[in-house]
């Protein structure tokens, strides 16, 4: 039992780490068989395990905490950093982990863990309070969350997210922007933060930069059956008024 309280200080641990403490493959092999069949730990997923609480047997780690360590690039995304940004409106039991190493869903504790391709490493961030946690910053979580509404949570999720925040640096969402080159992101962009302009503090030059990036193609921002007006301000087709969906009133719980 000697290595139980290392364990329990890590929370979160591979096989290689035990490998450390015991300095012998063959004993890190047999305290894992041990601790495992005595429920001192709990195996999340191939040589992934977290140290459980003593009293009832519940891993200690956060279910943010293993989406951080699934593999070395793993990070909170889409809607699941939007909920660890504390602006999630929906719960959901399925979290979008992005990754270059590419990893099988799997299920842990009740929560669906699901891999999303790593596009880049950049606004990726590890939180001063949460240093076992990966996760997109606020603004490359909002482009991320506009380029694939569908891991958002969908429009009206998306909507109701972005209309409780108050502040975005503009310079950072500019320069995310300008790292992906992509102009049907400036156009949903620009269309879909002009909703939030006030609120977010976003100055008119950040639209102007949008707008100018944008090209000739006309776009639909979600799936075409809902996105039946069009806006020619941006070469966009979207639903009519997404605020709209702030008034409908419902809660939701994703399963």
């Amino acid at each position: 039992m000697k290595y139980l309280e290392a364990l329990h200080r890590l929370k979160i641990f591979h096989k290689k780490d035990v490998v450390v403490l015991t300095k012998d493959t063959n004993a890190a092999k047999e305290i894992l068989r041990r601790y495992k069949k005595q429920e001192l730990i709990s195996q999340v997923r191939r040589d992934l395990y977290v140290a459980t609480d003593l009293a009832n047997k519940a891993s200690l780690a956060t279910k943010f905490e293993i989406a951080g360590q699934i593999t070395h690039s793993s990070c909170l995304a889409y809607h699941s950093a939007l909920e660890y940004h504390g602006l999630a409106h929906q719960v959901f039991y399925e979290l979008y982990v992005s990754s270059k190493e590419i990893f099988n869903h799997f299920n842990y504790e009740g929560i669906s863990y699901r891999f999303c391709p790593s596009k880049s490493d950049i606004g990726v961030v590890n939180p001063a309070t949460d240093l076992l946690v990966r996760v997109t910053d606020l603004e490359r979580t909002m482009l991320d969350c506009i380029d694939r509404i569908d891991l958002s949570g969908g429009i009206e999720e998306l909507v109701e997210c972005f209309a409780i925040i108050t502040y975005v640096d503009e310079n950072k969402l500019l320069d995310y922007l300008n790292h992906f080159n992509k102009q049907v992101l400036y156009q949903k962009a620009g269309f879909t933060l002009g909703y939030f302009q006030k609120e977010m503090k976003l100055s008119d030059d950040f639209f102007e930069q949008c707008k100018s990036k944008t090209g000739k193609s006309i776009r639909h921002l979600t799936y075409m059956s809902e996105s039946d007006t069009y806006f020619k301000e941006w070469k966009l087709y979207a639903p009519k008024n997404i605020l709209s969906f702030l008034e409908q009133g419902w809660e939701g719980v994703m399963v």
